[in-house]
Formats: C-alpha cells, structure tokens, sequence
C-alpha cells in the first residue's frame, strides 16, 4: 500500500497489529525482527498523531509533509509541536516515562539489518508497551 493510502485510522490499526507482531516475535526469541516492529509500532503511533494535524481539505505545508517521512522517532515526535509539548509536561514527575523514552528514541530504522540482542528487544518492547508509563501506551490516551 503506498503511503499516500494511509490514514490516521490505518496507522493506528498497524501500530497494534506491529506491537503484536512484536509479542509473538519475541515469544519465538526472534529478537532482531521483534526490535524492528516495536519501533515501527511507534513510528505509526506518532505518524497517526501527525496525520490527525493535517486537516481536511487544507493544503498541507510541504516541507511538514516531506519531515512526515521521516523514520527518526524524536525528529517526528517533535514534528508535532503540542503533543511534544505535553510529552515533557507529563514526563517531567513520571520518571520511568522519561526513561521509556530515552530507551525507545533510540531505535533505528537501519537495525533490521543488524543482530539485536534479547535485552534489546526486551527492552524496547516493554518500554514501548508498559501499562501506565509505556511510550505507544501514552500516545494512545491523545490520538
């Protein structure tokens, strides 16, 4: 599907169905592929974000849209100006959400080629998925 198809609905359907993909990885001990789908997870959670800021029938601003495109996690969270904004707020008194995400914007899209190790994957995914403190699960309660 090209991206052009996408959607903000879609994105957020693919972000779940990227975090399971992930568990079921995970489970396997496929920790390479598991890492690789935890940070796309993100990557669509935000990118949905960034696609309900885009308002119907408005002509979007170009270079916004070309940074859309983007796959470096912080660089597109902090594409989107408020939610960045209410991410500090929020992680200013909720360490472990600050610390989530210390460990989640470092992922990188080019690691598919590499070997990733299990405490990688792990870590990735549980600072992704984490019930009250989790990244994804914090984007969730805005989109």
């Amino acid at each position: 599907m090209p991206i052009a198809q996408l959607n903000r609905d879609k994105l957020r359907q693919l972000c779940d169905s990227r975090l399971e993909e992930a568990r079921v990885l995970l489970e396997g001990k496929l920790w390479t592929g598991a890492y690789y789908l935890t940070g796309l997870a993100v990557e669509c959670a935000l990118k949905s974000c960034l696609a309900s800021a885009v308002k119907e029938y408005d002509f979007p601003d170009k270079n916004f849209v070309n940074k859309m495109y983007d796959h470096n996690l912080e660089k597109l969270f902090q594409l989107n100006g408020a939610l960045w904004v209410q991410f500090q707020t929020d992680a200013k008194p909720d360490s472990k959400l600050a610390l989530n995400w210390s460990s989640v914007k470092g992922w990188d899209n080019e690691k598919r080629y590499d070997v990733v190790e299990e405490l990688d994957a792990k870590g990735l995914y549980d600072a992704t998925t984490e019930k009250d403190s989790g990244v994804v699960e914090w984007i969730r309660r805005r989109w």
